[in-house]
């Protein structure tokens, strides 16, 4: 039963290697090699933090810039979240991905976990035979297992299934590593290769992996040796059921993040942008106090200059209309002077009396006048 298969699951720190390479395109696997890769690795995660409460599972990417997406932890929605921004590129590097699976787990944080690599090769692996076996010796003797699931349609026909059980014979110790060839599509990748890869132990059935090489799996006998090894379709379903329901409530919580972020950095924004307002508004006043209170002083100066200014321009003014003034008087005083001085004006002015001009003597009276006017100079120049 699924509860028994559980209480045999080791306490482990697992790293899932995974193949993200162009080839992964290929729709042999339904939808295509990647989401199928995305579903199993899903599986694998809930399956192994569940069998053991202290467990922990990581990933990392082998496919172009090799990357550590998450190192080993219990928090199955940031693997989820990892794999959903996995894209596909470049050349799968398998020796590379090994060994940086192997360095993630040395600095593991409990050193009682078992290490444990999970492995899926989905395109050719160009390293050859003399690395791998070398590289698995190497882990047999550090007490790695590792897990190597090959698919696709290639592979069956070219040097991985040979290069990689030589490689699995290096590492195997005790039977705790497994080897799945998993035949051409199409396949649920996901329910090929569960029951090996969960169940840690030796399996019977037509999925039966073992350390000699592992198996290969025909197209006749894998879902039945999937349940085989399982203990069942009733754990399967069990399973399948666990998975939804954890996969239900990673996106409920997806949601409700996404819902409560918004409105948080909304508030957030709008207490910046209000802050930043108030801060723009006391800027500009003070600048506007001081801009003020310069043109107040400017305008008290030039009122001032300009009061000036008009004063001396009325001064002036005056000074020029009072000379123009006595210029004037001094013009009509002579004008006047000189009319009174014509014998003419003189006689008309007796006729207009009605006195007889033989009785007055005209030219006596010319004479008179020039000598008042010279006494009056010279009195002038006498106060002067």
């Amino acid at each position: 039963s699924r509860n028994k298969l559980i209480d045999t699951m080791p306490l482990e720190a697992v790293m899932v290697c995974m193949d993200n390479s162009e080839y992964q395109r290929n729709g042999d696997y339904s939808p295509n090699r990647l989401i199928a890769q995305r579903e199993t690795i899903n599986h694998i995660a809930l399956s192994k933090t569940e069998s053991n409460m202290e467990s922990t599972v990581g990933l990392l990417t082998m496919a172009g810039k090799l990357k550590v997406l998450a190192a080993p932890t219990r928090n199955l929605g940031s693997i989820m979240t990892e794999l959903k921004s996995v894209n596909m590129r470049g050349k799968c590097d398998f020796l590379a991905g090994i060994k940086t699976a192997q360095l993630a787990l040395k600095n593991r944080q409990n050193k009682n976990q078992h290490p444990r690599i999970i492995v899926f090769v989905g395109s050719p692996i160009e390293t050859d035979m003399k690395k791998l076996t070398k590289l698995g010796a190497q882990l047999k003797k550090n007490s790695y297992a590792v897990d190597v699931i090959n698919f696709g349609k290639e592979n069956a026909q070219n040097t991985n299934v040979e290069k990689l059980e030589a490689f699995i014979n290096a590492v195997n110790n005790e039977d705790n590593s497994h080897l799945v060839n998993v035949p051409p599509g199409p396949h649920n990748l996901s329910d090929m290769v569960a029951s090996t890869i969960l169940g840690s132990v030796p399996q019977t059935g037509g999925f039966g992996a073992s350390g000699t090489g592992g198996s290969n799996l025909s197209n006749g006998g894998a879902i039945a040796g999937a349940a085989a090894g399982a203990g069942g379709s009733g754990a399967q379903d069990n399973t399948e059921e666990a998975l939804l329901a954890y996969a239900l409530r990673i996106s409920m919580e997806e949601a409700r993040d996404r819902q409560q972020k918004p409105e948080g950095a909304t508030a957030e924004n709008s207490k910046m942008e209000e802050e930043k307002k108030e801060e723009t508004v006391k800027e500009e006043s003070s600048k506007m106090e001081i801009d003020n209170v310069g043109d107040d002083e400017m305008d008290e100066e030039a009122e001032l200059a300009a009061a000036i200014a008009l004063s001396m321009a009325d001064e002036e003014v005056d000074a020029e209309d009072e000379g123009g003034k006595e210029e004037a008087v001094g013009g009509d005083d002579e004008a006047m002077l000189s009319v009174l001085k014509e014998e003419k004006f003189i006689e008309d002015l007796i006729d207009s009396t009605g006195v007889q001009k033989d009785d007055i003597d005209i030219q006596k009276l010319l004479d008179f006048s020039e000598e008042d006017e010279g006494k009056k100079d010279e009195d002038d120049d006498g106060q002067n």
